[in-house]
């Protein structure tokens, strides 16, 4: 195992590195081979809170007989225009590092042990969930970077998670139309109104999942902005992707990936010109060594014998 000098880490320790978790096949074949990532629905994530359908109504409190006809098609247009945006959002997930300590400074000469829960690449939780049971990759990505990218070519909406009790969900987020507030501020100033209060709402998740440290970038399904795909011999044009050309920053891929996919990575990581960290798995912690320079050196080794 090669050692990472403090220097890396201190430059990975900063507001604009992110990290998304995956599977190594799925970086090998799909991500660094396309320099994609794929937006997912909202609609099909696994946390019940996120995907579920909201029930509304239009609530009135004031003479509802002529409130109903005065204001039902317009209550119904804004009910229409919030599923619409529930529908449509998409967003990749990615950890954030936990700022607010010292490490980076000029003047903290000491080693990476000690601090490995500043890092966004370091959450065991992310590592079993999202990387194949420990066995898959982390990419450390540029936030700027990614943004300046892509902001031309999608409606882009990005933001830091906000985690929230249920007591607290329950009020942020959105419940009935107020038929009421209709009538007072009319329907296109309403509408605005309830666009900024859904696109919040894409950012709240429950105070269980805080250790996540979770950025998302999202955007809204355009059918003219998808990717093209061949799929069973079929061309398809389904699904939002984020372009990640030169917004790599590391790799890091588990000591449990098999050599193969191993060396696959590192020939991505030549190609983009960064390291590749393998994550050593121990009884009490983990250990960090640089796997480009491992690799030249059990080559070397082999070539001896």
């Amino acid at each position: 195992m090669i050692d990472m000098n403090i220097d890396f880490f201190k430059k990975l320790y900063q507001n604009d590195i992110i990290y998304h978790y995956t599977k190594a096949s799925t970086a090998i074949d799909y991500i660094f081979y396309t320099n994609q990532l794929r937006f997912s629905k909202v609609r099909k994530s696994i946390d019940p809170i996120e995907s579920k359908k909201a029930r509304r109504g239009t609530i009135y409190f004031e003479d509802t007989e002529s409130l109903l006809n005065d204001h039902y098609t317009d209550a119904d247009e804004l009910h229409n225009f919030v599923n619409d945006l529930e529908e449509k959002f998409n967003l990749i997930c990615f950890c954030q590092n936990n700022m607010g300590e010292d490490f980076a400074s000029k003047n903290y000469i000491s080693s990476f042990e000690g601090h490995q829960e500043l890092f966004g690449f370091t959450k065991l939780r992310m590592w079993d969930q999202y990387a194949d049971n420990f066995a898959g990759v982390c990419i450390a990505f540029s936030k700027q970077k990614l943004l300046s990218l892509n902001q031309t070519n999608l409606e882009l909406v990005e933001g830091n998670v906000k985690y929230l009790s249920f007591q607290d969900l329950l009020i942020k987020k959105l419940g009935d139309i107020q038929g009421d507030h209709l009538r007072n501020v009319g329907k296109e100033k309403y509408k605005e109104q309830l666009e900024s209060i859904i696109k919040q709402s894409f950012f709240f998740k429950h105070i269980d999942y805080s250790g996540e440290t979770e950025y998302r970038i999202g955007t809204f399904y355009d059918e003219s902005k998808c990717a093209f795909e061949i799929l069973q011999d079929e061309l398809l044009r389904e699904n939002m992707m984020l372009n990640i050309s030169g917004c790599v920053e590391a790799i890091f891929v588990s000591s449990y990936a098999n050599k193969k996919q191993k060396d696959e990575l590192l020939r991505y990581a030549d190609k983009l010109k960064v390291k590749i960290i393998e994550m050593k798995w121990e009884h009490n912690s983990f250990k960090v060594s640089d796997y480009r320079e491992s690799n030249k050196f059990l080559e070397s080794l082999i070539k001896r014998k």
